[in-house]
């Protein structure tokens, strides 16, 4: 009987830690497949808010490039491919445009440890429209909190 209980308490923690290790979150700055890399910045004390959209579908936010993000769920599979489809047409386009403004915006493709980037918000320069509909498209996956 003491045997059984032992092999029982035994497959339940080996389970246990089996189903622990799926929950597993990635660190951004650790994860190498591709991320979409968004958000704002700039005005008086220059506060940066960033997203960060993994592969894996998971999306993070970090305030004034903190060293910790906050996880702010697990994306919709159907939704995340297709944004990384639009940034890869915008990024076939558009190599890289750099306008910043006092505040501005951005969206950035990290994938193979290369990173391609647009960046605007300079008054009377035209950011490229793609950018500008990704970069909203992105945005709505952030909860309103």
């Amino acid at each position: 009987m003491k045997i059984k209980t032992i092999l029982s308490f035994t497959l339940y923690g080996l389970a246990a830690l089996t189903f622990s290790s799926c929950t597993k979150h990635a660190n951004p700055l650790d994860y190498t497949q591709k991320q979409l890399i968004f958000g704002s910045g700039g005005g008086f004390a220059n506060q940066v808010n960033e997203y960060r959209l993994l592969e894996n579908k998971r999306l993070y936010f970090r305030k004034n490039n903190d060293s910790t993000f906050t996880s702010l769920g697990r994306q919709k599979a159907k939704i995340v491919k297709g944004l990384f489809k639009e940034s890869d047409v915008l990024f076939q386009e558009t190599m890289t445009f750099n306008e910043p403004g006092n505040m501005y915006y951005f969206v950035r493709l990290q994938k193979d440890n290369q990173i391609q980037s647009v960046v605007w918000g300079r008054p009377n320069t035209e950011a490229p429209e793609k950018a500008k509909d990704l970069h909203k498209h992105l945005m709505n996956l952030v909860p309103l909190n």
